[in-house]
């Protein structure tokens, strides 16, 4: 089976399913979604200490597992190797290289809700400080989004603590919209506060994309 850096580097072989959304400006990167389990990676004994070292080393380990930043990278590994559904966004830039440090932004999980007759997930996006500010994030939300929506997915629901402004920003930017908050419900390096809750539907998501 490919390894994710025989991926990267396009190397022929059987490839894991790929969504693409071409950037709107050539001030942006074109991103793709590379669906990702360890289990069937012949790299993860490498790819996944340098995630988690990248996720240290950027300060977003808080996050996705608040407190743990010094213990949890057990359940990190658990989270990629089925406890959760992941994808690695991979930008298109050549000038690039093939390197993992040089071509992932970063990653999205997503578990699903059963909620009446809808489709839902519980989703995630993580993305390392290189890239923040250079248009891949955005273009990388517009890929995530229609990976989800064009795969069948209903609704898509996020949570971000209330102290974390900046995920805020991004969060209404790609346009999720805040839906209620849950009482003292994240802790942020170290401090407790609200859970914002955000949603997308398939419809909103569409209307955007007119």
């Amino acid at each position: 089976m490919s390894s994710l850096l025989d991926t990267l580097a396009g190397t022929p072989g059987p490839q894991p399913v790929v969504v693409t959304t071409t950037a709107p400006s050539p001030a942006t990167l074109s991103v793709e979604v590379i669906p990702y389990n360890a289990l069937g990676d012949p790299d993860a004994d490498k790819f996944l200490p340098w995630c988690w070292q990248r996720l240290q080393a950027d300060d977003l380990v808080d996050l996705y597992f608040p407190g743990q930043k010094a213990t949890g990278f057990a359940t990190f590994v658990r989270m990629f190797s089925g406890d959760a559904s992941v994808a690695i966004f991979k930008t298109d830039d050549e000038r690039d290289g093939t390197t993992w440090d040089d071509r992932i932004p970063g990653f999205i999980t997503w578990t699903p809700m059963p909620m009446g007759a809808a489709n839902v997930i519980s989703a995630g996006f993580i993305f390392f400080r290189k890239f923040w500010g250079h248009g891949a994030t955005d273009d990388a939300a517009r890929a995530a989004f229609k990976f989800w929506f064009d795969g069948g997915v209903d609704v898509v629901l996020g949570s971000c603590p209330s102290l974390h402004k900046l995920a805020i920003r991004y969060n209404e930017r790609i346009g999720l919209h805040e839906i209620g908050r849950i009482p003292k419900g994240h802790l942020f390096k170290g401090s407790q506060c609200d859970a914002i809750l955000y949603a997308m539907t398939t419809d909103e998501w569409r209307a955007r994309c007119q």
